[in-house]
């Protein structure tokens, strides 16, 4: 049996586990939580600036709140924690995936109730993909501080709410506040409407990668050489002699 099966065999072996299962359950219920509260206020409102900053804001910290607090309801901060090592790159793409299926479970959900226009109408994309990184980059950057600093344990969704919040308040005027790709791929998988789309891809992306970098380098550094970073590479993904007798034997 190859290496790349036995890394093959791992991957099933740590997807499959009632843990990680248990966590795509809660990203796609929380993100579904939280874009069918988000998305109906925008939309029934006539200005979506009036209420729609407030209940993105607190829809976020309820949906935290009521699937326990430690979920991410958003790819780009999946992404980020994987690139920073704090996750495996297999666990963040369940997630996204449970996240997405939230997005469009939400916008079903709202579509059902509620008459929608593209938010994509009439965007630049570049200032529109500035816009989303830096907003997406203050989110991130509030989401890595609540997990490397000890808080107590309701006052992480909320400090993450009043994050969202403040994107909305900057961006609804430019872009509508994609912020998530999630809430974005949602209404446009339903619409079948994806002109610049890849703008609420790009952005938020970018600015989760860059607000990780930041973080783990500047502002609360992580690795004093790159042999630190290595170290911790191999640790998180390199298989000791248990783990690659596990992915050999057969599976449960």
């Amino acid at each position: 049996m190859t290496f790349v099966s036995r890394c093959f065999r791992l991957i099933l072996r740590d997807v499959l586990t009632q843990t990680c299962l248990h966590r795509f359950l809660l990203e796609m219920v929380g993100t579904t939580l939280f874009l069918s509260a988000s998305l109906s206020a925008v939309l029934i409102r006539a200005d979506p600036r009036s209420v729609g900053v407030l209940v993105f804001g607190l829809s976020v910290a309820m949906a935290a709140l009521s699937v326990g607090g430690a979920v991410h309801l958003n790819p780009a901060v999946s992404i980020a924690m994987a690139l920073t090592l704090r996750l495996r790159l297999w666990r963040a793409v369940l997630y996204m995936i449970g996240q997405l299926l939230g997005g469009v479970a939400s916008a079903v959900l709202v579509s059902l109730s509620v008459d929608s226009q593209s938010e994509t109408k009439g965007l630049c994309d570049s200032p529109a993909v500035a816009v989303e990184m830096l907003i997406t980059l203050q989110l991130v950057l509030v989401v890595m501080a609540t997990t490397d600093v000890p808080l107590p344990v309701m006052a992480t969704p909320l400090l993450v709410g009043l994050a969202v919040g403040l994107g909305h308040l900057v961006a609804i005027p430019a872009t509508g506040c994609g912020m998530n790709p999630a809430r974005s791929f949602g209404p446009a998988a339903v619409t079948l409407d994806f002109r610049n789309h890849w703008v609420f891809w790009v952005g938020p992306i970018l600015g989760a990668c860059v607000a990780a970098l930041l973080n783990d380098l500047l502002l609360r550094p992580r690795w004093c050489c790159p042999g630190d970073w290595w170290a911790e590479l191999k640790q998180l993904y390199v298989l000791t002699d248990e783990e690659q007798q596990g992915a050999l034997s057969p599976l449960p």
